[in-house]
């Protein structure tokens, strides 16, 4: 079946397949971030568009807003941005390309246009810490921001590389992004409180302090933080024990 469908990737039957898909299969978040997404919506006045990038034709966070928001999903998979193209209303923007910090211009001019963005969601297995920096000046209501339960609680993300490829870098594949308590203090810095994290251990929330009331609680990662389950049942200080040799940036000495 993989040998099937890799072969249609290549050739126009591809557009019918995921046409035919989309009649069965809707797009979903991985785990409950649609129900926390949900939550946050309801008891916060953001605007209706999100940003989202490195996301999966099939599953990505701001997936159930496409009917009713605007939206920026941008990927350097062109087959994910295939699916995005065909699935999605035409208010939601699909862009293929492959981002570095000298080219997400394009993003921040997105944000501004409109006014405010309700949502920026950031997962890109690598460079995920030092996109965040750069795009939290567009002060999005919500952040969403991919954490990796492998560093544990240090506030540690890998250096930045234009090029970043996680499994080019170690073969576990673990040894990319920041933790949660990196992305907190940067978001901390600029204004934004930890409230919610994905049950799987992978997803962090903040919402802009300024839209916060006395009934909202912010957390503090050390009681916040949930690991990752791996299918091997490694939990994050093995993990950690694998790839602590490499290099990183402690964010609170830059």
């Amino acid at each position: 079946m993989h040998t099937f469908k890799e072969f249609i990737k290549k050739t126009p039957l591809i557009n019918i397949f995921i046409i035919l898909k989309s009649l069965f299969v809707k797009p979903m978040t991985q785990n409950d971030e649609i129900e926390i997404i949900n939550r946050l919506i309801r008891r916060f006045n953001v605007p209706h568009s999100f940003i989202e990038f490195g996301f999966s034709g099939w599953e990505f966070n701001c997936a159930a807003l496409i009917s009713d928001w605007e939206g920026l999903l941008i990927d350097g998979d062109s087959y994910n941005v295939k699916i995005a193209e065909i699935i999605c209303p035409k208010e939601i923007t699909v862009k293929c390309s492959w981002l570095t910090l000298e080219n997400l211009d394009f993003i921040c001019d997105y944000a501004n246009s409109r006014g405010g963005v309700g949502i920026l969601s950031i997962d890109v297995d690598g460079n995920d810490y030092w996109f965040l920096e750069k795009m939290i000046s567009t002060k999005p209501a919500i952040i969403i921001s991919e954490y990796n339960s492998s560093f544990g609680l240090r506030p540690v993300t890998v250096p930045y590389d234009p090029s970043f490829d996680r499994i080019k870098k170690h073969v576990s594949g673990t040894y990319f992004g920041a933790s949660l308590s990196a992305i907190n203090h940067l978001a901390k810095q600029n204004g934004y409180s930890l409230i919610e994290v994905s049950n799987s251990g992978v997803n962090v929330f903040f919402v802009r302090k300024d839209l916060l009331t006395i009934d909202d609680c912010e957390l503090n990662p050390e009681c916040a933080f949930r690991e990752k389950y791996f299918p091997d049942g490694t939990r994050p200080s093995q993990q950690w024990e694998k790839i602590k040799h490499l290099q990183y940036v402690d964010v609170t000495k830059i």
